[in-house]
């Protein structure tokens, strides 16, 4: 007889478990080997599973890791976790996650978080260089040979990359879900709350059909409904995102400064920067952190990656306006930037950064294992898809690649999902609570309703003008509802509410483009401090080491994390033509009286002078000292 494994003893040790039914979760975990995570406070565990349940094959097994946040006071039940994607590490993001939830379900709830198998840094599946090659290239449906091609070669590189043999083919849902099932049975088979975000509602709704037993309730956030063909999925949210850049650029229209910037209708210049980019990439003066300027190239790919990726939320769509606007007026560095951000790109290097909470990979080995490309061939599946694409595009075409892009490379992925749908999730005796914005781009709000249509025991909450995810986004609504339900049973009072929030964010106008603007020093001090706030490759920085990055115009600024904040070095740094910088400034940031950015510059070019600004933050005002063509500077009095 074959030995026992660790994941054998494990699985006949369950029914022993079950019947500890007077131990605590916290007492269940350290008699699992759960122990204080490394960089958190939570408890980590890591359980072996089958990495092929039907293989009955004991001695391959994977590590899944857990991250348990347990409840400060009396627990009022467990909570399930489901993080987007597919790609997320539950465990790795849980830290970052739990802040960002009402103290009362966060105190009250013992919350588990899971690297789904192919994320982690275990097993978490990623190939960086044929990421990076992919995101950055240029595909076209009118181009379909070329299309195919880089579809192709990125599933191929990829799989290559990582070198995972048959792991690949037990990365779905499904498997997913049994993990987290046999996780559950290991701590007592308590009934649970199941809550996932984007993807993770697609976990949710097919946990909680599978194993009706396991759930107290079930709460969907940025709804997947996964009754829709794969085509269908594409369809909704393609349509649904070209309607939202109309009502961002509508925004734009109607706000003085955003309309300023853009000198003309925001959706004509997307457009002609689009039409620009269809004929081939723009070159771009791209400056570096060591003060020398790379040849770079902004491509139409990457400006519709940017641009999809800006409708996520309401200041992702404020930014997004300015970078349009700074590239109407001819500086495309801030949406070159933009693209490196969202493809986690090195702006200096172009290598693939890595996110110990983002697995890219594993998107398309879940998502091309829980979805069909069809029944041909590859070439002829993703020739298909290319043919859908062209039909839609006069309907769609300003983010047409979303339709098609994600799916020509599961055309050539080489596991496939299953042809046939699931039927609509039905719910059950728990209540199920289906949160959405009506401004998401990724699920749109029809997937939503169509789910609530068909549950029993659902109940609605729509937010106008939200983002894509929409609890623990800072309102009442919809965390104090959810809350209430999950804490205190207290059910909604109607099957459906509605709120709303601004659709756009507080928009930053570009800074000293007035002609005549930069002979005003408070105007030349401020225009600084913005520029800094506004800094792409700043807003990527972790903060753990000194970075040094190019200015748009030529030389360097250095940022150095402190016990404080942040020291800044300039060295003839220069945010626009004809005016340089160098010098130094001062962030403190420690919710105290000091908090404040201070800023020692000495300008040179078409103005002269050095300056001693300080914006006190935490009384909300500023004053000015100095020199500047050739005059003493104090703080303006103001005049009635």
């Amino acid at each position: 007889m074959r030995n026992l494994t660790l994941c054998t003893a494990f699985l006949l040790a369950l029914p022993a478990m079950v019947a500890q039914a007077e131990e605590s979760l916290s007492d269940r975990l350290t008699a699992l080997g759960g122990a204080k995570c490394a960089d958190s406070d939570l408890i980590c565990l890591t359980l072996p599973m089958p990495i092929d349940r039907r293989a009955n094959d004991p001695d391959q097994t994977v590590d899944i890791t857990l991250a348990i946040s347990l409840a400060s006071e009396e627990s009022k039940g467990v909570l399930f976790f489901y993080v987007g994607g597919p790609g997320g590490a539950g465990a790795v993001s849980a830290p970052d996650y739990l802040p960002y939830y009402r103290d009362e379900l966060v105190t009250q709830m013992d919350i588990v978080f899971v690297d789904q198998r192919g994320t982690g840094p275990v097993h978490g599946l990623d190939c960086p260089v044929a990421q990076a090659k992919f995101d950055t290239g240029d595909m076209s449906p009118d181009r379909p040979e070329e299309a195919m091609a880089l579809a192709k070669a990125y599933a191929e590189g990829c799989v290559a990359e990582m070198d995972k043999g048959d792991f690949l083919a037990h990365v779905t849902t499904d498997d997913a879900i049994a993990d987290s099932e046999a996780f559950r049975q290991a701590i007592g088979a308590p009934k649970v709350w199941l809550y996932g975000l984007s993807y993770g509602t697609q976990l949710v709704q097919a946990y909680a059909t599978q194993h009706p037993e396991a759930v107290k309730g079930v709460i969907v956030d940025g709804v997947v409904d996964l009754n829709l063909s794969t085509e269908g999925f594409y369809a909704s949210y393609t349509e649904a995102s070209e309607k939202l850049m109309d009502r961002m650029f509508a925004e734009c229209r109607a706000h003085a400064e955003c309309a300023a910037d853009m000198q003309r209708d925001p959706g004509e210049v997307y457009d002609a920067l689009a039409a620009k980019l269809a004929e081939g990439p723009i070159e771009v003066d791209f400056p570096l952190g060591d003060g020398t300027i790379a040849n770079r190239q902004l491509n139409e790919g990457l400006l519709v990656g940017v641009a999809f990726g800006a409708l996520y939320s309401s200041s992702g769509r404020s930014d997004f306006l300015r970078l349009l606007a700074a590239a109407e007026r001819g500086d495309h560095v801030p949406l070159l930037l933009a693209a490196y951000g969202w493809f986690y790109i090195d702006p200096q290097t172009q290598e693939a950064l890595q996110d110990p909470s983002w697995f890219g990979a594993a998107y398309y080995a879940i998502t091309c294992t829980d979805y069909s490309s069809g029944t041909g061939t590859p070439d002829e599946n993703a020739a298909r898809i290319l043919d859908e694409a062209r039909a839609i595009a006069p309907e769609r075409p300003r983010l047409l690649q979303a339709y098609f892009q994600e799916r020509l490379v599961c055309a050539y992925w080489p596991h496939q999902g299953p042809a046939d749908r699931p039927d609509p999730f039905a719910g059950g005796d728990y209540p199920t609570l289906v949160l959405n914005a009506d401004a998401d781009p990724i699920t749109p709000i029809t997937m939503a309703y169509s789910v609530l249509d068909n549950v029993q025991n659902g109940y609605g909450i729509f937010q106008a003008g939200g983002p894509h995810v929409i609890l623990g986004s800072e309102t009442g609504c919809p965390d104090k509802t959810v809350s209430a339900v999950i804490l205190d049973e207290t059910l909604p009072p109607s099957r459906e509410l509605q709120c709303a929030v601004d659709f756009l964010g507080p928009y930053t106008p570009l800074t000293l483009i007035e002609t005549g603007s930069s002979a005003d020093p408070l105007n030349v001090a401020q225009a600084v401090e913005t520029e800094i706030f506004q800094s792409q490759e700043l807003a990527l920085w972790d903060g753990a080491e000194a970075v040094t990055i190019g200015c748009n115009r030529g030389g360097t600024l250095m940022a150095a994390p402190t016990d404080r904040g942040t020291d800044y070095t300039f060295d003839r740094c220069s945010f626009w033509t004809g005016l340089a910088f160098s010098g130094k400034g001062v962030l403190v940031e420690e919710d105290g009286p000091e908090d404040g950015l201070t800023l020692e510059i000495e300008i040179k070019g078409n103005h002269q002078g050095k300056l001693f600004y300080h914006n006190s933050m935490a009384f909300e005002a500023w004053h000015l000292t100095g020199a500047y063509d050739g005059r003493t500077i104090q703080t303006t009095r103001l005049l009635p």
